[in-house]
C-alpha cells in the first residue's frame, strides 16, 4: 500500500483503494454489504520513508526549512506529491492551495507606454509585434509611444518591496518548472531562462479574486511601479471594473503541470480563486462592458466643456467610446489620449494602502483625502467605512467567537468545548482560543471614534452602541478610561 497515485519504488500506477468502516480497505467504490465508503483512511504514515525517496527523486540540495500545511482539506484528502515541495522550497516559492505560485498585484489600466518605460529594447519589441508607433511611424527610439495589444501586460518590478518583485519571482518560477520537468517528470525542461530579460514574451494566466475564469497574457515588460499594467480590455475580461482591484496571476506553464482541482478544499465556494476556466483569446464584445465606456479621442470637443458649465449630464454629450468602434477593426486599435506623460516610473510606484501598516494609518490617510477634496462629502465617507466594512468585520467575527473551536498549542488538537480538565486530553498541552478577542473588537473602537468625530446618523450610532454592549456581554465592560480621538485621527 501507498499513499500515491504512482508507486515511489517502481513508478507503475496504483489502484485505489476504498475504506469500508466494517470491512477496512477494499477494492470497489460501493462495499457489497455496507455500501457507502470513504476515499481515505486515518493511518500511520513513514514520513521519513516517503522523504528520503522524494529527496532523491528531487536529485538537488534538500533545503534547512520545507514548509507544509498541517492536514489536507480536500473531498478526498489527496496530498501533493513531496518532490514538489522540496523543489518549490530549493527555489524559495510559496504554493497556493490549488497546487499553483501565484504573485498578487494592484490593477492599473493602460492604453499606451513607451519603451523605456518598460525597460525593453526596440528589436525585441520589434519580435513582439511592436513595429509602428501609434502614429503609425517606424519604431526606432525607445521614446516613442506604442499602443498596448489588448492581451499584452507590464508586470511590477517596484524597487520599494525588493523582497517581492514580481521578475524576481516570476525567474525563480521558471527554474522550478524546469527543475521539476527534469527530476520529476524526467523530460526536457521548457524555459532554459538565464536572465530576467528572457521572460519577455512568455505567457501568464490572470485570475481576478472570487473568480474561476483566467486570462491568458503576454508579458512585454516591467514598470517600476507596483501595478499590473494592462488594457482595459484584459482587466474587464477578469469581470474588474476599477483601478486598484486585485489581480493573482501565474506562469502559464507552471499552472499547467501544478493545478489541480483535487487539490481545492471540500467546502462550498472553494472553486472561487481558482483557475478552473481559462480564455485564451480576447472578444472585446464578451468583456465586463464597463470598458466600453471608455473614450477613446485624442482631444475633447468645445461642447464638452459648455455642457459642464451648463451642468449637463455626461450622455448628453457626443464623444467617441470602445463601444461605437465594436465588431470593428478599430476595436483592437487606434485609441487616442488627451494627454501624454514622460514616464510612468516617475510618479507614485507604489499605493499608500500596501506601505501604510495598520488599519488606523490607512483609514487615517483616507479620511484626510476625504476632508481635502470639494467632490467628497466626509460624513458619508466616514458611514460607508463603517456600515460596509468595520461593522461587518465586528459582527462576524463576534458571531465566530461564539462557534470557534479551541486548540492545543502542543500537538494542535480541536475541540468544540474546552476539556473539564483545563488542557489538552491527548497531550496535556494548554488549550487556546482560534478567534482571539482582539480580532473580534480591532475595529469597534476606530469605528466609534469616526463616527463621533464625523457626525454619522444617530441610527449608525445607536447600531455602534448596541454592539458595543454585545461585546461587553461576551467579555465583560472594560474599566471605563478617557481617551481623546487623537488615538486614532491625530
Amino acid at each position: 500500500n501507498t499513499i500515491l497515485p504512482v508507486c515511489e519504488t517502481c513508478e507503475s500506477l496504483t489502484l485505489p483503494l476504498f475504506f469500508c468502516q466494517t470491512c477496512g480497505l477494499i477494492k470497489d467504490k460501493l462495499c457489497k454489504t455496507h455500501g457507502y465508503t470513504k476515499s481515505y483512511t486515518e493511518q500511520e504514515v513513514d514520513i521519513n520513508h516517503f522523504f528520503k525517496l522524494a529527496a532523491k527523486k528531487s536529485n538537488g540540495v534538500i533545503p534547512k526549512l520545507i514548509k507544509g500545511v498541517k492536514s489536507t482539506s480536500n473531498k478526498d484528502h489527496k496530498p501533493e506529491n513531496l518532490v514538489k515541495g522540496i523543489i518549490r522550497a530549493r527555489h524559495n516559492l510559496y504554493v497556493n492551495k490549488d497546487g499553483t505560485i501565484r504573485y498578487d498585484a494592484s490593477e492599473l489600466t493602460c492604453t499606451h507606454f513607451k519603451p523605456k518605460e518598460i525597460n525593453v529594447e526596440v528589436e525585441k519589441l520589434k519580435e513582439l509585434g511592436y513595429d509602428k508607433d501609434y502614429l503609425g511611424k517606424e519604431l526606432t527610439s525607445n521614446n516613442q509611444i506604442l499602443e498596448i495589444k489588448p492581451q499584452d501586460i507590464i508586470l511590477p518590478s517596484c524597487p520599494v518591496s525588493p523582497d517581492e518583485r514580481s521578475d524576481d519571482v516570476i525567474f525563480n518560477i521558471t527554474k522550478f518548472v524546469d527543475d521539476l520537468l527534469v527530476n520529476f517528470y524526467s523530460m526536457e525542461p521548457f524555459y532554459n531562462i538565464k536572465s530576467k530579460k528572457d521572460l519577455i514574451g512568455h505567457y501568464i494566466l490572470g485570475l481576478a479574486p472570487h473568480t474561476s475564469a483566467a486570462m491568458v497574457g503576454r508579458i512585454i515588460g516591467f514598470s517600476q511601479t507596483q501595478g499590473f499594467l494592462a488594457h482595459p480590455y484584459f482587466h474587464a475580461a477578469e469581470r474588474r471594473d476599477t483601478d486598484g482591484d486585485e489581480i493573482g496571476f501565474m506562469l502559464l506553464m507552471e499552472a499547467f503541470l501544478n493545478f489541480s482541482k483535487s487539490y481545492l478544499p471540500g467546502h462550498r465556494g472553494s472553486t472561487m480563486d481558482a483557475p478552473l476556466v481559462m480564455t485564451s483569446i480576447l472578444a472585446p464584445t464578451e468583456v465586463d462592458d464597463m470598458a466600453f465606456n471608455v473614450d477613446i479621442v485624442n482631444k475633447y470637443p468645445l461642447e464638452l466643456y459648455e455642457s459642464a458649465l451648463e451642468h449637463k449630464m455626461p450622455w448628453d454629450v457626443k464623444i467617441k467610446l470602445i463601444k461605437d468602434v465594436l465588431n470593428t477593426p478599430d476595436q483592437y486599435e487606434n485609441m487616442k489620449f488627451t494627454h501624454d506623460t514622460d514616464n510612468v516610473n516617475t510618479g507614485v510606484l507604489c499605493s499608500a494602502y500596501k506601505t501604510l501598516p495598520s488599519m488606523e494609518e490607512k483609514l487615517k490617510g483616507q479620511m484626510e483625502i476625504a476632508e481635502k477634496l470639494r467632490s467628497v462629502e466626509t460624513m458619508d465617507v466616514a458611514r460607508l467605512v463603517i456600515e460596509k466594512h468595520f461593522l461587518k468585520d465586528t459582527k462576524g467575527n463576534l458571531r465566530k467567537f461564539s462557534m470557534q473551536q479551541f486548540r492545543c498549542v502542543k500537538c494542535n488538537e480541536k475541540f468544540r468545548r474546552p476539556p473539564l480538565i483545563g488542557k489538552c486530553t491527548k497531550c496535556k498541552g494548554k488549550i487556546l482560543f482560534t478567534i482571539s478577542h482582539g480580532s473580534v473588537i480591532k475595529y469597534l473602537e476606530p469605528s466609534i471614534s469616526l463616527a463621533n468625530k464625523y457626525n454619522v446618523p444617530v441610527y449608525l450610532k445607536q447600531t455602534l452602541t448596541l454592539l458595543q454592549r454585545r461585546v461587553d456581554g461576551v467579555f465583560g465592560k472594560e474599566k471605563e478610561k478617557q481617551e481623546g480621538l487623537g488615538k486614532w485621527f491625530g
